[in-house]
């Protein structure tokens, strides 16, 4: 039964909106949901026109959201949203005569988290498709004897240029970026359906504080009370200092933070058990627990890597001459350091084989010694079986490629590999991948105070680019001038390097790798 969240009646198609939505497509809608359908369809009481024409849906992962635009979607293609008059001093509705309605995201697969749920409800009510005149098609709906489309689109933005929308859903707008096309193609959907007298409704995870995402736009929008913006969210009071380790507090931040989709408030989300256990997962980020779980904006830590944690992982090891191991290298020529950091493929020990910093009181001309550089590079080769040096080429191209030649690793093949950090992508995986290893405990070090220093400098830069489930990728920068960083990327290539080898299914050959 069609039970708005709050008491109080308010003019709104959405009185009658909501019970055929129930009815046609067999579900029930909990009262945060009824109270919404209030709002998307509330109407000003003296002329009647539409009051919101920009909606956004703020909750965490699996409360709901894209059910909810699935529904939102198939009310605007087949029930009475527009106003067409007053009876009884009550609005009345009517369909839309020609009602297109688009499901946006910024890739193809996005667009099917509401679009497959929608199909699956409506394949199995093909008494509701007949008597509505729906044509269900596996990638686009029809109209039947009229006109009516509801179709997903991507950040093609300008091809859609013009087209005469009535509703748009934006699915994901946290991940919804310049780079991506994202902002033009909220902008482009927004004016469609503007002219149209239409409306979007935008789905979010909480986005990164001041990341410039469409996410982070509308909330600062919302902020500013912009004129027909409806912002829906629910954060816990004092997220931003609960202790994630306080279990029983964290229950009750989550039970919150999800509402009526919370188990523990009759919904289907299990806030008490297994969202507790990834929270407390180690490669669980703390500021992405705190926005795709408790929904709350949060920059993502300033430090790349967990300082504390990787001072609690010094075991002194080294591993002993004859293993298998891996090894990174960053290089420079003349300001910055040139690192070679080394990493027992078994163990996951890692150690620094070499460092070479400008001296304090230099020549100007002061130059990396190219020649130290390759002798200790032999000395790896020489003293452990090294399956892979990965090596970021810049100001060292023509030194790797000779390396590249002149080195095998423990498999008999090249060892050398130039692995460019400027490609935003694997470099964005691999410094969260070394994240994830020092927060786990899954890596130890010598206790090297040179290799603790640079980690320690490193901080996080977001690069143009996002993972495959729309969220940021960094790498690593230097906390201020002067604050060395190079043998921590030289660190993320041999961890990345190491990940490679145990892939690969590397085993310890009985002779040594050789150089020739």
């Amino acid at each position: 039964m069609f039970k708005p969240a709050w008491a109080g009646q308010v003019c709104s198609l959405g009185y009658e909106i909501g019970p055929l939505i129930e009815e046609d497509l067999g579900i029930t809608l909990t009262r945060e949901q009824a109270g919404r359908v209030i709002e998307y369809w509330r109407l000003d009481p003296v002329t009647g026109v539409r009051v919101t024409r920009r909606a956004a849906l703020r909750r965490p992962k699996g409360a709901g959201k894209s059910p909810e635009a699935g529904y939102c979607g198939y009310a605007e293609l087949v029930l009475p949203v527009l106003f067409a008059g007053w009876k009884a001093g009550q609005p009345q509705g009517a369909d839309h005569p020609d009602p297109w309605i688009q499901f946006a995201a910024v890739s193809e697969d996005q667009t099917d988290n509401v679009m497959v749920w929608l199909y699956d409800i409506l394949a199995e009510r093909s008494r509701t498709c007949r008597r509505r005149g729906v044509d269900l098609g596996r990638t686009r709906l029809y109209l039947h004897g009229r006109p009516g489309r509801m179709e997903p689109v991507t950040a093609a933005a300008g091809s859609r240029e013009g087209q005469r929308i009535t509703f748009a859903a934006l699915d994901q707008t946290e991940s919804w970026a310049k780079e991506n096309g994202g902002l033009r193609l909220a902008d482009t959907l927004r004016r469609n359906a503007a002219k149209m007298g239409g409306w979007t409704l935008e789905l979010q995870n909480a986005p990164g504080l001041g990341d410039g995402s469409v996410a982070d736009r509308t909330a600062k929008a919302s902020d500013r009370r912009a004129k027909g913006v409806l912002y829906d969210t629910r954060e816990p009071a004092g997220v931003d200092s609960l202790d994630l380790g306080d279990t029983a507090k964290l229950r009750v931040a989550l039970a919150y933070a999800y509402g009526d989709s919370a188990r523990v408030n009759g919904g289907w989300v299990d806030t008490e058990g297994r969202l507790v256990e990834e929270i407390a997962d180690p490669d669980t980020d703390p500021a992405d627990a705190r926005r795709y779980y408790l929904n709350v904006a949060a920059p993502s830590s300033d430090w790349a890597f967990d300082r504390d944690r990787w001072n609690d992982l010094d075991d002194g090891h080294v591993p002993e001459p004859g293993s298998l191991i891996v090894a990174g290298f960053d290089g420079s020529r003349h300001d910055d350091a040139t690192a070679l950091v080394a990493a027992d493929v078994a163990s996951g020990s890692v150690w620094l084989a070499g460092l070479w910093e400008r001296p304090e009181r230099s020549d100007d001309d002061w130059e990396v010694p190219e020649l130290e550089v390759t002798a200790a590079v032999e000395e790896l080769f020489s003293r452990w079986q090294v399956w892979r040096l990965y090596c970021d080429p810049p100001w060292w191209e023509t030194t790797v490629a000779g390396w590249e030649g002149r080195f095998k690793g423990s498999d008999r093949r090249p060892a050398v590999v130039s692995w460019w950090t400027n490609r935003w992508r694997p470099i964005g995986y691999a410094c969260r991948a070394l994240g994830g290893a020092v927060r786990a405990g899954e890596i130890h070090h010598d206790g090297d105070e040179r290799l603790s220093a640079h980690v320690r400098n490193a901080v996080r830069r977001p690069v143009s680019a996002r993972d495959d489930e729309g969220r940021p990728l960094w790498t690593i920068s230097k906390a201020a001038p002067g604050r060395k960083i190079d043998a921590a990327m030289a660190l993320v290539l041999a961890w990345e390097c190491r990940s490679d080898a145990i892939a690969a299914g590397v085993q310890k050959r009985k002779n040594r790798a050789m150089f020739v």
